[in-house]
């Protein structure tokens, strides 16, 4: 996902101030697949003014380039803590400093979103974040030593409409033991749930760490806040996975556990799904039925048309939509594009305006 937000020059947006067509011919042959055509003026679909069907070429389209308006991502964070007998140090550690881990993301320019799964009373997050229910969401669920993982998807129908589409999705889990569940299964299940990438953090014992007890050698790193039950190796196999971060339980100072997933999270990042709509060129107008976007896999080979559909609902496969049909200033494409977009490092989107929208 960074290093597709980072390239800067990738991003831009055709903006045309007219169409360059055969004057004899409506018929223009495009590069969209058979079932997608293009729209000009004079039907509606969606809450804007589509016209009849027909092919086009986005080669015939006499274009000026404009550098994208790039939309910064929101941050949603959603943390489950093990809360069986052995972890009622770590809780007050979370508890502890859970705020001023929120407010230092939003002191970054950042709009963040906070989950907490965890048992009733097990981590109580004081005001201001407690207090916000705009910020912060908690969800009271038994989460037991090797369970997180399931909880995370057990519960994902809670948290889901808490989420935003556009933002920076992290999952932070925090354990003193090992996983029940595989971290691939864990990982495409909620894949399949979110249509998007994410990043997982894990706080839980190293892999390969033991301690002695008895006279016998044990799993689990041995720490001032206790000794860890078992190895968290399935959860910093998630992380690694993932791009995050994989952090020892049996830390002597959790401000800096926090302090590293602060530097982690608060970066204010471009999403390859959300792109504004810039000012066309002096003498152009910007027309919401003449956008068509356009994505070049990193891979190689053509580029390809991604399809116009009416809204968020209508996102049942590729697909792309205006964030407000009738005042449009952002284009949003669908999860399972964003999907792609995102994990594709190094291919590259266009967005073309004066040509007629191809929709599914």
């Amino acid at each position: 996902m960074t290093g597709f937000a980072l390239r800067r020059s990738a991003l831009i947006f055709i903006v045309s101030a007219l169409v360059a067509c055969d004057p004899g011919s409506d018929d223009r042959t495009g590069s969209g697949d058979g079932d997608r055509t293009g729209v000009d003026a004079g039907t509606s679909t969606g809450g804007q003014d589509f016209g009849p069907p027909q092919d086009y070429g986005l080669g015939e389209c006499a274009a000026t380039r404009v550098d994208a308006e790039t939309a910064l991502a929101p941050v949603d964070i959603v943390w489950v803590v093990d809360n069986s007998g052995s972890m009622s140090e770590e809780a007050e550690l979370v508890q502890a400093n859970l705020n001023d881990f929120a407010a230092t993301i939003t002191a970054a320019g950042i709009d963040v979103h906070v989950v907490l799964i965890t048992a009733p009373g097990f981590v109580d997050v004081p005001p201001p974040l407690g207090d916000d229910a705009s910020q912060f969401l908690r969800i009271d669920e038994d989460v037991q030593s090797s369970n997180s993982f399931d909880k995370l998807l057990y519960t994902f129908p809670q948290y889901s409409s808490f989420l935003r589409r556009t933002s920076s999705l992290h999952f932070v889990v925090v354990t003193d033991d090992e996983s029940g569940m595989s971290a691939s299964d864990f990982h495409t299940q909620m894949l399949t749930n979110l249509g998007r990438t994410f990043r997982l953090h894990a706080i839980a014992s190293p892999p390969g760490s033991s301690h002695a007890f008895g006279g016998f050698t044990m799993p689990g790193c041995d720490g001032p806040n206790g000794e860890a039950a078992d190895n968290g190796d399935i959860y910093w196999e998630e992380a690694s996975r993932t791009g995050g971060l994989a952090l020892s339980i049996c830390a002597a100072d959790w401000s800096v556990l926090f302090d590293n997933l602060t530097a982690q999270i608060a970066i204010p990042m471009a999403l390859p799904c959300a792109y504004g709509i810039p000012e066309p060129p002096e003498g152009e107008e910007f027309a919401p039925n003449r956008v068509n976007v356009e994505y070049t896999p990193g891979s190689g080979g053509g580029s390809e048309i991604i399809p116009y559909v009416a809204d968020l609902d209508g996102c049942t496969g590729e697909g792309w939509y205006y964030d407000d049909l009738e005042d449009p200033n952002q284009v949003l494409v669908c999860p399972l594009t964003c999907r792609r977009l995102e994990e594709d490092a190094s291919g590259s989107v266009e967005v073309a305006f004066g040509c007629a929208t191809v929709i599914r």
